[in-house]
C-alpha cells in the first residue's frame, strides 16, 4: 500500500462487529496491525494462522466487503500476478452504547 493506513476505524454496525469477533479474523487483522508496512499472501495468512488456505479465502472476503482489508497486487518470480492484503486501518475501535439507549 503506497499510502499510510488511516489510523482509526469506528466499528459502529452489526456487521462490522461480526467481522470482527470471529477469532480468525481477529488472528489475521493482528497480524496486518502489526505489521502494517508489510503486504502477505493468502498462504502465507494461512500459515500463520493454522488455518486451509480456502478456509482463509472465506475470511478474507468478509473482511474485505467490510472495507477493513485492501488487496495490493504483487508479482511473484514467476512473474504471475499474486493478490497479497493489508489493513486499512491502523486500529479498530467500538463504543457500545449506554444501557437504557433508545437507540439499542
Amino acid at each position: 500500500m503506497s499510502d499510510p493506513a488511516p489510523r482509526l476505524r469506528r466499528i459502529a454496525g452489526v456487521s462490522e462487529l461480526r467481522a470482527v469477533s470471529d477469532t480468525v479474523r481477529l488472528a489475521v487483522l493482528t497480524i496486518l496491525f502489526d505489521h502494517p508496512q508489510e503486504s502477505f499472501s493468502v498462504r502465507d495468512l494461512a500459515e500463520r494462522t493454522g488455518v486451509p488456505v480456502t478456509l482463509m479465502h472465506y475470511h478474507l472476503k468478509i473482511l474485505r466487503t467490510e472495507n477493513l482489508v485492501g488487496v495490493v497486487v504483487r508479482r511473484t518470480a514467476q512473474n504471475r500476478r499474486e493478490r497479497q492484503y493489508q489493513a486499512r486501518y491502523a486500529a479498530l475501535r467500538w463504543d457500545f452504547p449506554a444501557a437504557g439507549d433508545p437507540g439499542v
